[in-house]
Order: C-alpha cells, then structure tokens, then sequence
C-alpha cells in the first residue's frame, strides 16, 4: 500500500490542567456545542457515524465563559442516553443537525449548564461495517489484512437473553441492561490503527459491569485506507506565559512562565506515537509536578503521516 508523504499536517494543542487532550490522525470528528445551542454534523463524503456522545459536564473549562462557579463544578454529569438519541437522528445522514438542551436529552444534573460532546466519523460509501461477537472467556479477533482498524462501537455485557447463551442457567443471563461504557475506549486504544488486533473478553479488560453475569463482547467496525498516524515531537506540561489557560485564576497560579517538564515528551511518544487517536489527561498524575502551586497546561505538537515505528 503506498503512503501520501506529501498530506503529511502538523496540529498544535493545548490543554489546561485537568482536561483531556485528544491527538487524533484519523476520521474522527468532534463536535462540542453549548447548552441551548445547536450541534451540527456533516460529511463531505459519506456518512454519519456517531461514536461518542455525551449531555452534560465533565470538565469545567468548557462552554464556562461567563458562568458562576455553582453551574460548572458539578464535573460528573452524564447522559447515558445521549448515544442513543445521537446514533437514532444522524446515523446515516450526510448533515445533521440537534439541540443541545433538556428537552432533547433529558437534565442529567439540575442547576449544572451542560454542553454537547459528540464524536464522529464520516463513512465513504460502499464501505461494509463489520459486526461480531465473542463470547467471555473467549478471544475477540479482527484482522484487516492491508488495511486499518477502526472500531465504531463495541460493549462488554448483556443486552440479550439469546447471545452466548448455550447451556448458561438462567441467572447468568436474564440481566439484558449490561452495559459497560468504556468498552469502546478500551477496543479503540488497543486495536485502531493495526491491522489485526486480538483481546481477551474477560473482566480483567474491560472491568466488571454486571456480576454475576455470563457476558460477551458485541464490535462493529470497518477496514480503512487511512495511514496517517501521530508523531509527537514537542510536549511540555507546566505553564511558560501568563495568559494560557488563566482565565478565572488567581495571579500567584499564572506567574511562574519557567515551568517546564523534561519528561513531558518521552510521556506522549511512550502513549500516543503509532497511533490514529490517543486521550491523555493533563495531571501531575501522569506527568509529575514540575511547579508546584502553579496552575499548568499541556502544549503538544504533532504531526500526522506514515507510522513513526
């Protein structure tokens, strides 16, 4: 398979402290649109496909210009019906737009202003979406030969009496609300991007959502031609001027623009390089904390083109 060096980009980011900063070298789109505004979601070519999607608050950066602390603190707000409610009305679609409000999605947490968080991908026509199953206890299995993996949606659970369900008693099958929410981060993070990739269904990866039941793993995903993948080569996490991410913060927080973090770069090679899509969170948790008392921020810069390995 030939590689385009020419559509080789170049992305800069940056993440305040205690968000996520998403790389992404693949087809994936995201869409974040406040409370009371209107989402919108379109493919040039192909179809909608949406991945992720989440009503409510997670962080308290986003969508917070000009609200009281009280509206944004509440940080665990989810929907988990936002999904379903994204996949129902654009799936399929070429534009698609929806309502960020109550009214669409229900309040998952009174008081809080909520945002929109929707990730998606275009799907070219005539690509097959492949469907499969493996049952716990098993080896889940993808191979896309001279292509690349994209996973568009996968859960380890129940939501079938019928599905890995030869001689199980009916205790082990009767819960069909098994859902596991992060099943699709943990598949995305081990197989997009390869060309084949195996994993275990079991607890052990995905983390018990239902004990006590027999569980399987249910994947859909397509082969793609996409060969770009990230190559980080500048990352630092700490604070080196005064504006950055300061919106809201005390002076004593922003004034130290000497905070560097010598390890910052090996971090995000270590965790992202190879890869279509990588999540890392800016924290000292992950990346140590190079000034303390000072309120710091992740700024990468990567490029997307052939493998780095």
């Amino acid at each position: 398979m030939s590689v385009d060096y020419s559509s080789v980009k170049a992305v800069d980011l940056t993440t305040c402290e205690g968000d996520t900063a998403r790389l992404t070298c693949g087809l994936t789109s995201e869409v974040i649109t406040c409370e009371s505004d209107t989402a919108n979601l379109h493919c040039d070519q192909g179809r909608i496909k949406v991945l992720s999607a989440n009503y409510g608050r997670t962080n308290s950066a986003t969508c917070s210009g000009g609200k009281p602390a009280y509206q944004i603190s509440n940080v665990q707000c989810t929907q988990s019906s936002s999904l379903s409610v994204l996949t129902s009305q654009c799936d399929g679609q070429t534009n698609c737009s929806i309502s960020a409000s109550n009214s669409v999605f229900g309040d998952p947490c009174v008081g809080t202003y909520k945002y929109l968080d929707v990730s998606y991908i275009c799907i070219p026509s005539g690509t097959i979406i492949q469907k499969q199953t493996s049952c716990e206890g098993g080896t889940f299995s993808i191979n896309c030969n001279k292509q690349f993996i994209k996973v568009l949606s996968a859960n380890y659970g129940r939501t079938n009496k019928a599905t890995c369900s030869t001689r199980k008693p009916a205790a082990q099958i009767s819960n069909v609300k098994c859902i596991q929410s992060s099943s699709l981060r943990v598949l995305a993070t081990k197989c997009d991007g390869a060309h084949a990739c195996s994993v275990s269904v079991s607890g052990t990866v995905f983390g018990e959502p239902c004990g006590g039941t027999y569980k399987y793993l249910n994947v859909s995903y397509i082969c793609q031609p996409n060969s770009h993948f990230i190559n980080v080569s500048a990352a630092n996490y700490g604070r080196t001027n005064n504006e950055t991410c300061s919106t809201g913060r005390p002076a004593g927080q922003i004034s130290n623009d000497q905070c560097t973090q010598n390890l910052t770069l090996s971090v995000l090679t270590t965790q992202c390089n190879g890869k279509q899509d990588c999540s890392i969170t800016a924290t000292n948790t992950v990346f140590g904390d190079p000034c303390v008392g000072t309120y710091k921020y992740l700024d990468v810069s990567y490029t997307c083109g052939p493998n780095p390995a």
